[in-house]
């Protein structure tokens, strides 16, 4: 299903990107998946319910989401029309995905051994925005006492791992290795 969210995201943004209206689309997808949050069980019943018919489906859809960009619109009509409603939070996250990369932004999701000051996080920020290339990076930050000290760092699919839990585990398998 993943891969059928992928195509509905890269479907829409393709449109949205030629017709330079991505901003707006983006906007109005947020507001959407924001909103929908806590009805996914609904959008699945309503892609299961056999009684719904297509035409009902979509005046549902034109009804709720009434006022977003025509593009947006028709795409959340194709998901009803699939029986794809329960997707789309994933599509959003799939969009938002292809606009974050568009603009050079991203996500970096920010393990460390306690909680970071302000200034160490601008810091931080910076190091990775210029080790990384991107434009800006958006800061997700948590905690986790078992690192002992130092931090881990994911972005994407990359993990810069700065802990010192994981030097005491290099350093035990360079013991292991010699023995």
């Amino acid at each position: 299903m993943a891969q059928v969210a992928q195509k509905y995201a890269q479907a829409l943004f393709d449109v949205a990107t030629k017709a330079e209206v991505l901003s707006d689309i983006y906007q109005d997808f947020t507001e959407i998946n924001t909103g929908i949050q806590s009805e996914g069980s609904r959008l699945q019943s309503i892609d299961l319910e056999p009684k719904i018919t297509l035409n009902e489906r979509q005046t549902l859809v034109s009804n709720v989401f009434h006022g977003v960009h025509p593009y947006l619109m028709n795409t959340l009509k194709i998901m009803a029309g699939h029986r794809n409603l329960a997707l789309l939070s994933d599509v959003y996250d799939a969009f938002e995905g292809f606009y974050n990369e568009f603009h050079g932004f991203d996500d970096a999701y920010v393990v460390s051994a306690r909680a970071l000051s302000e200034p160490e996080l601008a810091h931080l920020k910076h190091a990775l925005v210029q080790r990384t290339g991107l434009k800006d990076l958006n800061l997700h930050t948590s905690v986790d006492t078992s690192l002992i000290g130092g931090m881990k760092v994911k972005i994407g699919t990359k993990v810069y791992d700065g802990s010192v839990q994981n030097d005491l585990e290099q350093l035990a398998r360079k013991f292991s290795r010699a023995h």
